[in-house]
């Protein structure tokens, strides 16, 4: 079996200017009123970034039980206040209202199916306010990968053909639904995101809209397109010099949505993902990776991933996790 056909089930998945402000060129202004930077008089960026943190209540296929709310380990462990600490302005918005009456089965073609379209669903039209003020973010804690689903199409409501997403996962995430086996949604996130489908109202992503980053598992489908930096291209250029490629390759009118699956990490550093993986980043790589990508001015959405409560009792590893982000936001 693979690491979410095992571990998870779907239901988880269930600018303004300164006064006198120098004139911008075109590419600039757009990237502006999409990401909501200011400009002094020096052409030098201003963050005012809110950000908006929200928690996924939902494991409705998980094989353990009691993962139903993972999210609040990041507040056991003070996350805004670390990340006030830092300089953010963050904003404890509680929890996505998600049903708790969704269903649990292991049917193909996905598993727990309606119940992850009801939690995108859900997520989207509560972080959908947000996206509409320029440097509102929302930031999604205890959440499994699908989410990115109803994450994406809230972006794309406010920014139509301009979404890109950067998705770190030490797996690709693209297996196509099929009739004859099972698989939990999350293991066709990126696969559901690039594909016309009835699993969700769309419309997809162009293929060049994603980017996967740090996947040590390849991907299982057979179509080619999807833009990708593997671990191992990851270190042969330097994980810093990676991101800032990724980075560039974006539109500077882009509109960004970060994913983070902590699975990307190695278990040796971080065994608390659901299905840790032996090869992946050191904790040390992985700060400087989201040291480049966090700061980028065109992030609209972030949104972490398959932390497993039930492997972290003292919740030392939520603690590395809230490190890494808060060092990766700081001003």
């Amino acid at each position: 079996m693979n690491r979410r056909d095992f571990m998870i089930g779907s239901g988880a998945g269930l600018g303004a200017f300164w006064p006198g402000s120098k004139t911008l060129t075109a590419s600039a202004s757009t990237m502006a009123s999409t990401t909501g930077i200011l400009f002094n008089d020096g052409g030098e960026t201003k963050s005012e970034r809110t950000y908006h943190v929200l928690g996924v209540p939902l494991r409705a296929g998980s094989l353990y039980p009691g993962n139903e709310n993972d999210a609040e380990a990041y507040r056991e462990v003070q996350l805004l206040a670390r990340l006030s600490a830092v300089g953010c302005k963050a904003l404890d918005e509680g929890n996505v209202a998600i049903p708790s009456y969704l269903p649990h089965h292991s049917i193909p073609p996905i598993r727990s199916w309606p119940g992850p379209r009801i939690a995108w669903d859900c997520v989207r039209e509560r972080i959908e306010p947000y996206l509409q003020q320029p440097m509102h973010i929302p930031l999604l804690i205890g959440c499994d990968c699908s989410v990115v689903v109803g994450t994406t199409q809230a972006l794309k409501g406010v920014s139509a053909e301009n979404v890109h997403v950067l998705y770190i996962d030490g797996d690709f995430d693209d297996a196509a639904p099929d009739s004859k086996r099972c698989h939990s949604a999350a293991s066709c996130a990126v696969w559901l995101l690039t594909h016309d489908s009835p699993f969700w109202s769309g419309p997809p992503l162009r293929s060049s809209q994603v980017t996967v980053i740090g996947w040590s598992h390849p991907s299982q489908s057979s179509e080619a397109g999807i833009r990708s930096m593997s671990l191992a291209d990851m270190r042969r250029t330097g994980f810093g010099q990676a991101a800032q490629q990724a980075l560039e390759a974006l539109p500077a009118s882009a509109s960004v949505l970060l994913h983070l699956d902590i699975d990307v990490f190695r278990k040796q550093d971080l065994p608390a993902a659901y299905f840790p993986h032996t090869e992946g980043l050191s904790l040390a790589e992985g700060r400087e990776v989201l040291g480049v990508l966090l700061r980028d001015p065109r992030i609209r959405i972030i949104e972490v991933s398959e932390y497993a409560t039930l492997r972290d009792l003292d919740r030392s590893y939520v603690s590395k996790l809230v490190d890494l982000l808060s060092e990766g936001l700081k001003k």
